[in-house]
């Protein structure tokens, strides 16, 4: 594409000749005549300018460069909307694959696409464009909107329901029962799960992570949230728009998450806890109770980040002040054996 046509697609200022063929986007080591190199750290802009790209892809508030730019102030965004208009997603052609199980009562959109071995139960719905993956398997009336991409062997128990332009990476487990259990006599009484979960637009689910349907009511996902690899969300969980939830994140049952938080991995969320809007969890943090609105918190028992600074440099100096003290008891100990004698 022409660089002209790329600064349309990124939402940035062209500087320079917008003639400038670009055919990749490449790291600066890997730069060639035909590259843009984006320049997130102004500090390898140098490098960049003498490097072989034909162009580059800078911040707002940089300086002017010999080589052609893309100047955006999200330098970041205007990335992703630069590979998605260089490298399209390429995709299959529509209809369902000859080795799929799809049943006679389920409703498939005739542009939608339906891999090989995928199995499709009673009364589902799959919406426009949407793609099913091989060997993806769709409960009893799963319901699944328009533009989606379900990748190979993602399970959606019955019931779940998934808005437009959701992905869904291999492994993902949507709709399985909560962690429920009503102890007698030593005894562990599953307790039936009767909700469902509903993922609303724009979401991202990573590969092998799991989702659990609500007891009675729901677990839903909000619009546009992100979800990474290996994640535990609970029963009756709610995740507010715009989360963001990072690897190995457990999320105990019940737990309300707000607009825009951020779980760093490895967080353990216990049940019942609300965590306000905008607020941040660091990674490995243990949150046992409640998370105000805009708070970043970490450590274990999670607590005010910088706070949980503090701790931890005080522990670190345990060490020399133990050592310290039993230098001066030692001390202590001699004046008082100077004293009775």
């Amino acid at each position: 594409m022409r660089l002209a046509e790329l600064a349309q697609h990124a939402r940035a200022e062209l500087s320079g000749s917008g003639d400038v063929e670009i055919d990749s986007v490449t790291s600066l080591a890997d730069a060639h005549p035909r590259a843009l190199v984006m320049v997130g750290d102004l500090r390898r802009l140098p490098a960049a300018e003498d490097s072989a790209a034909a162009a580059l892809l800078i911040g707002a508030d940089a300086p002017l460069t010999r080589k052609p730019a893309l100047r955006a102030g999200n330098v970041r965004a205007a990335f992703a909307r630069v590979l998605s208009a260089i490298a399209p997603r390429t995709r299959p052609e529509p209809g369902v694959h000859r080795a799929a199980v799809v049943d006679a009562s389920a409703h498939i959109d005739p542009t939608a696409t339906i891999g090989p071995q995928a199995v499709v139960d009673a009364g589902a719905v799959v919406g426009a464009r949407t793609l099913i993956g091989s060997g993806a398997v769709l409960g009893a009336r799963v319901r699944i909107g328009a533009d989606c991409v379900i990748y190979p062997h993602v399970t959606l128990y019955a019931d779940c329901v998934i808005g437009d332009r959701v992905i869904i990476h291999s492994g993902a487990v949507v709709g399985s029962d909560g962690f429920g259990y009503a102890a007698e006599d030593g005894v562990h009484l599953k307790i039936p799960h009767l909700g469902r979960v509903v993922i609303e637009d724009d979401v991202e689910i990573g590969a092998n992570t799991a989702i659990d349907r609500g007891t009675l009511g729901e677990t839903r996902i909000g619009r546009g949230a992100k979800i990474d690899n290996l994640v535990q969300i609970a029963h009756n969980v709610t995740v507010g728009p715009g989360a963001v939830i990072v690897a190995q994140v457990g999320v105990s049952g019940s737990v309300r998450i707000g607009e825009g938080v951020v779980l760093g991995g490895q967080a353990g969320i216990r049940d019942h806890v609300t965590i306000g809007p905008r607020a941040a969890v660091g990674g490995q943090a243990g949150v046992t109770k409640d998370v105000p609105a805009g708070a970043v918190v970490s450590g274990y028992p999670a607590r005010d980040h910088r706070q949980a600074l503090r701790l931890d440099a005080a522990v670190a100096r345990l060490p020399d002040a133990l050592e310290r003290l039993r230098a001066l008891e030692a001390r202590l100990e001699a004046l008082e054996r100077d004293r009775t004698t």
